[in-house]
């Protein structure tokens, strides 16, 4: 109905904001009054327009002497204006659903998920709420849980990402920036890093790795910073995971997200002794 009444707007006014209104229709719901707002402005410009164009003119230097010049067409216009708003109006007001203003409030969100009963070793993250959580993978062959394994002086956290649902469309597949906790019910497999054998620092030891969930699932390790040798025991853990497919509208694309493995080597020859 909305776009119907702006073809009551000059032919100008068409040319020029039509293609404008139309993508402004697309992002909201008009209302009634939207409606009687376009016709009250179409009306408006059409009136301006007649004035401006002196087809109904005025002569004279004063109002007494002035003599109105008024033509078929002009009277006809006015009068075919005048239908389309009643027609609009009676229209509106058999079809157009009343708006409800003791609207019932919107349901509450649902409530956050428990936190994980298992997780990596919680003493290597002691600054940090929650690690990952070794969430059921799959089923067994035998019908039961398979979980994650924990391994004493290594902990994963998934960092806050500042580029978090950044989309980059020029690539094919289209790749998708999301953090590593919110996949963890699309992940199928986990391998924990294990502590780097040939070593025997006692200090915390962190690396980061940023990595790429491929349109199979598998992941690949893009980059990495820390001791050469704790990266390299983190890495060839990450690349043996594997996730479902992940899908963005309708399609499946690639997905860049970004973890941090630390190690504590006193946790971990405490464990061994």
């Amino acid at each position: 109905m909305v776009r119907w009444a702006a073809k009551l707007f000059p032919q100008a006014w068409r040319c020029r904001y039509g293609p404008e209104f139309e993508a402004l229709l697309e992002d909201l719901a008009p209302s009634w009054r939207d409606v009687s707002d376009v016709v009250g402005r179409a009306l408006t410009l059409r009136g301006r327009a007649l004035i401006e164009s002196k087809l109904p003119a005025w002569s004279g230097a004063s109002l007494m002497s002035a003599a109105l010049h008024l033509r078929l067409p002009i009277i006809m216009a006015v009068i075919a204006h005048a239908m389309v708003l009643s027609l609009i109006m009676v229209a509106s007001s058999a079809y157009v659903a009343p708006i409800p203003w003791n609207r019932p409030a919107a349901p509450s969100p649902p409530p956050p998920p428990l936190p994980p009963a298992e997780i990596t070793d919680s003493r290597v993250f002691r600054d940090v709420p929650e690690v990952y959580s070794s969430l059921p993978l799959r089923l067994s062959g035998n019908g039961g849980t398979l979980f994650t394994s924990v391994v004493e002086g290594v902990g994963i956290y998934f960092p806050p990402l500042p580029d978090m649902g950044a989309i980059d469309r020029r690539r094919n597949p289209i790749r998708r920036v999301w953090p590593g906790h919110a996949l963890e019910r699309s992940i199928t497999r986990r391998v924990v890093p294990q502590y780097p054998a040939g070593t025997r620092a006692r200090e915390v030891s962190s690396v980061f790795l940023e990595y790429l969930i491929g349109t199979d699932g598998s992941v690949k390790v893009l980059r990495t910073s820390g001791p050469a040798l704790f990266a390299n025991a983190a890495r060839a853990a990450l690349e043996r995971w594997e996730y479902q497919p992940m899908r963005f509208e309708d399609d499946i694309i690639e997905v860049v997200s970004r973890v941090e493995v630390r190690f504590d080597g006193a946790l971990a020859n405490a464990a061994a002794q």
